[in-house]
């Protein structure tokens, strides 16, 4: 995402997301749905597009489908900071 590279999703279960902050290296968001990370990101970020938000989220599914372990804590993405 261009606009915001300081953002990372990770998926926390099948359906609940953590929105991390590389700026302030902490969670803005923790457990919450797609659809509430969504309008959480549109409202906090009125310049910000669906497409960016999305394309994160998608980004932490994509992730998690070739990841194996039970966390994103546990995460080899996560553990390198990415």
């Amino acid at each position: 995402m261009e606009s915001d590279p300081d953002l990372r999703v990770y998926r926390r279960s099948r359906d609940r997301y953590v929105l991390w902050s590389t700026r302030v290296a902490d969670a803005l968001l923790d457990d919450v749905s797609r659809e509430e990370l969504v309008e959480w990101y549109l409202h906090k970020r009125p310049d910000g597009t669906r497409a960016e938000i999305e394309a994160l989220v998608d980004a932490a599914d994509e992730r998690a489908a070739t990841d194996a372990t039970e966390t994103y804590e546990e995460s080899p993405d996560w553990l390198a900071g990415n």
